[in-house]
Formats: C-alpha cells, structure tokens, sequence
C-alpha cells in the first residue's frame, strides 16, 4: 500500500480538497490518505518536518508519498510508477522558476483551481524514463524513512534546507534518489507565501547555517542538489549515524 503524506497550512483548504479529490479519484494501486496541518502542537505556525514525521508514524504503508497540498493527480498518474530505487521523486512541473539543466516539464496549465486547465495536464504524456534526481513529490521506502529518522525538525519552522538535509541522509544510507520522468504530477506552487515572508529569508540563513555545522560542508548547489549529483566528502563528514555507510 502507499501512504500519502500531505503537510498543509489552514489557508489552503480549497487547494488541499483539490489534491485529494485528484488522488482519491485518479490513483490506480491501493492507498491512503495522512493529513497534517503545519504547525499543530507546536508554537509556530509553520513546521512542515514537524507535521510529515507526525503523520509518518500513522502511516501504514512499504511506501510512503510526500508531497505539497497545492498539487493534482491525473487520471492513472501511478501507472507508470516503478519502483528502481528506495527513493523516488515524480516528474513535476516548475513554470515559475526554471533552472538551467534541469528537465522541467513546461506546463503554464493555470495556478488556481478555479482557472485550472484540467483538460491540457489530463491528455498530457510525459516522457516515460528514469534517471538520478530528488525534487518533489517524493516516494520513500518506510522502512528508509524510520532508518534514518526522517526529517530533522531543527530545520523548522520555515523547513528550509530540510529537503536536502533528507537526500544527504539517503544518499548516506547507500541509496541513490531517482526521478520517475513518466509519473508527472501539477503543481501550482508557491502557496505557502512563506517565500514573501522577510523571516524566511532570516531562517534560510539559520538552516543554511545548522545543515554546514551538522554535516561539516554545505550542500551542493542547484542544479546539482536536484541531479542528485552528490558525492559526500568522507574527510569533512561530521555526521555519522551508525546507519551511514562511510566506504
């Protein structure tokens, strides 16, 4: 079964409801549904680390899915769902900030529901090919995620950095991340507002900052971190679960 995990903020309910009826009427294999609010028992509003370990440990599926609530399935996205790697992410569109070197889908399909163009993402056809990356939505093998403790929460509240402090640790661990090309998910993106909120800036910083200290290097830039081109240098590595395999 595959357990889909959903962090989501109170003001996104109308695109919350979106994704799960995407999910609940286009998915092909057996699955469920975890819902957790940024934030919830914790004295900051956001918290999505927080909120996707919460929800994980309910979860009971081999696979765990997550992704963001401002996202759509298409009819039988899954049906070209393999499984090549303890760690997959799923093809997805990223109109809003391309990246050069990156194989972005270019899908400008509408950023609200209400203006979506369900019609263009439905009849799309993705190219059906794997390769090595990390980007979201993001399917991880359960027992990978206990293993290495999933997200670290010290990168809350704002989360960033916390995407690639989890690669770090699978790519640790001995697994190479890989990209699905043909499992093709919509996002509308950037519905958090947290990238126009001045304090993410100050806690982009602060992550920066923990994820240099706890690993002893910063993370590889984009477009490599996205590649999953990461080779972790052994002569710096300050982190050193007994999980990690360090040859």
């Amino acid at each position: 079964m595959l357990s889909i995990l959903i962090p989501t903020l109170k003001k996104n309910q109308k695109y919350l409801d979106f994704c799960r009826e995407s999910l609940e009427e286009n998915t092909l294999r057996d699955f469920e549904i975890l819902i957790g609010e940024n934030g919830e028992g914790t004295e900051y509003p956001q918290g999505q680390c927080q909120a996707v370990n919460r929800i994980a440990k309910q979860a009971k599926g081999e696979w765990l899915l997550i992704c963001n609530d401002d996202m759509y399935f298409p009819p039988a996205w899954d049906r070209n769902m393999k499984f090549v790697s303890d760690c997959m992410s799923l093809n997805c569109n990223f109109t809003w900030s391309p990246v050069e070197g990156l194989d972005y889908v270019d899908m400008p399909a509408g950023d609200e529901p209400e203006t979506f163009d369900k019609g263009r993402v439905d009849n799309f056809i993705p190219p059906n090919y794997i390769e090595n990356g990390f980007t979201f939505p993001i399917i991880i093998n359960h027992n990978l995620w206990n293993k290495i403790g999933g997200y670290d929460e010290n990168y809350d509240p704002w989360g960033s950095n916390s995407d690639s402090d989890l690669e770090y640790k699978v790519i640790l661990s001995g697994v190479q991340p890989k990209i699905l090309r043909g499992v093709f998910v919509y996002h509308f993106g950037m519905k958090s507002g947290t990238f126009n909120d001045p304090q993410a800036q100050e806690y982009y910083q602060k992550n920066f900052t923990y994820f240099r200290e706890k690993w002893g290097f910063d993370r590889v830039d984009t477009p490599r971190i996205q590649k999953a081109d990461v080779i972790i240098d052994m002569d710096k590595l300050k982190y050193r679960p007994t999980w990690g395999i360090y040859e």
